[in-house]
């Protein structure tokens, strides 16, 4: 696994994991700043809930050194050597948990009263949300050592949609920076809204489970896993905010995005692989019926045996 020694094996993921860490802090101080200056300063008290945050990313990234190190040393890999390593999904639904309770609090109480001049105005914020996605970015990579085999694969697999989810999700924020717009709306939309975007930044500690709980693609991927993330994928996140850009763009006259052929997309490829892989399913469990049915016709029942037993006494007495 390259030409590195153990120290340089483990010291050289630091530095993305400093720039990882630096993304929440920056995030935290200026979604933070937020929810000071338009509520109440008393909100400087969420940063305890932050600092909770990076004391779990730092934990992750203590036991992701460890596992790095045990593999350069052991001599034929497998679970049983590694550790398993908890924090690399806690510490990501407890930061999306932090950032989602800030979220529902500045949109539910003031986000249509920023000014567009201001610089703490709808673009920042909005940049400050997303940078969830290069936390991610460089959380992920930093949690393993995986360079190329059936284990990249299964890590892009089940990663690869995550930055364009949360990229997705922001963008759909657009309509509720606007008063007008946001009047216009059905009755519980906005909130509908808002749970959505929620939902989509916790999702990810699905695949961060599933990854943990199978050491990074060494050991077999649990299929309900896979299935439950699949579906997530298309049917919680990708098809409510297909739903609400048609509303918003036929119902309220906004603009088209170029995410609403993302989520086309995303929804089409998903559920394509499902059929697939119930027909297949469906398919190998018919061919194994089929087989052991076969199988048990291939061989005489216990009647058929006494019959021929009796036979055979009786052929061997007329004999005799």
């Amino acid at each position: 696994m390259g030409g590195r020694s153990p120290t340089a094996r483990c010291m050289h993921h630091w530095p993305t994991r400093s720039l990882c860490l630096s993304m929440v802090i920056l995030q935290a101080i200026s979604i933070n700043w937020y929810l000071m200056s338009n509520l109440t300063y008393t909100w400087a008290a969420i940063y305890g809930a932050d600092l909770v945050v990076v004391a779990l990313f730092v934990f992750a990234f203590l036991m992701a050194s460890s596992n790095i190190r045990l593999q350069k040393h052991s001599n034929q890999l497998s679970p049983v050597v590694l550790h398993h390593t908890p924090f690399t999904y806690i510490a990501w639904a407890v930061y999306a948990l932090v950032l989602d309770i800030k979220l529902g609090v500045i949109f539910a109480n003031f986000s249509t009263d920023l000014d567009e001049d201001s610089f703490f105005g709808p673009n920042t914020l909005k940049t400050s949300i997303a940078l969830a996605g290069i936390v991610f970015l460089t959380f992920l990579p930093t949690n393993h050592d995986v360079k190329e085999g059936h284990r990249k694969t299964l890590i892009v697999s089940l990663t690869s949609t995550v930055i364009f989810d949360i990229l997705d999700g922001v963008d759909t924020l657009d309509s509720l920076f606007e008063k007008e717009t946001r009047d216009a709306m059905l009755p519980g939309m906005a909130d509908a809204i808002i749970v959505i975007i929620c939902i989509n930044f916790l999702l990810p500690t699905v695949p961060l489970f599933t990854l943990a709980k199978t050491q990074f693609g060494l050991s077999k991927l649990p299929e309900r896993l896979e299935l439950l993330h699949k579906f997530g994928i298309a049917f919680i996140i990708n098809l409510p905010l297909f739903v609400i850009r048609m509303i918003t763009w036929h119902g309220l006259s906004q603009g088209i995005s170029i995410f609403l052929l993302k989520n086309i997309i995303a929804m089409g490829v998903v559920t394509f692989e499902l059929l697939e892989h119930f027909c297949v399913t469906h398919k190998h469990e018919h061919n194994e019926q089929n087989h052991d049915n076969g199988r048990y016709r291939s061989r005489p029942n216990e009647n058929e045996l006494t019959e021929c037993h009796n036979t055979a006494m009786e052929r061997k007495g007329s004999n005799i």
